[in-house]
């Protein structure tokens, strides 16, 4: 009796098997990072598409599915300093 072994192949496409971009994303309390406001809101401050390059820092992780961190913003926006924000909304600054 032929006992075959089954080969699966691995198509680039394959979008069952794509790791999740956020995943293993992590940052630190203290940390420069450059976030991407445009389109959220924060207290009475809805943030245009034009700011999407704003510097802050890490204050804390506050939820860990979706992931989101509350950052304190190097500026002012009609005194809202904190803003809550999800990690892919986040990049590292180098």
């Amino acid at each position: 009796m032929y006992q075959g072994l089954i080969h699966h192949k691995r198509l680039a496409f394959d979008f069952s098997r794509r790791e999740d971009p956020c995943a293993g994303l992590m940052f630190q309390s203290g940390q420069v990072v450059r976030v991407n406001l445009a389109g959220l809101q924060a207290e009475s401050v809805m943030f245009q598409a034009a700011v999407t390059d704003a510097v802050c820092h890490i204050v804390k992780e506050t939820s860990e599915q979706p992931p989101k961190y509350l950052v304190k913003l190097l500026f002012s926006f009609r005194g809202v300093t904190e803003v809550d924000i999800p990690a892919d909304h986040i990049h590292a600054d180098r």
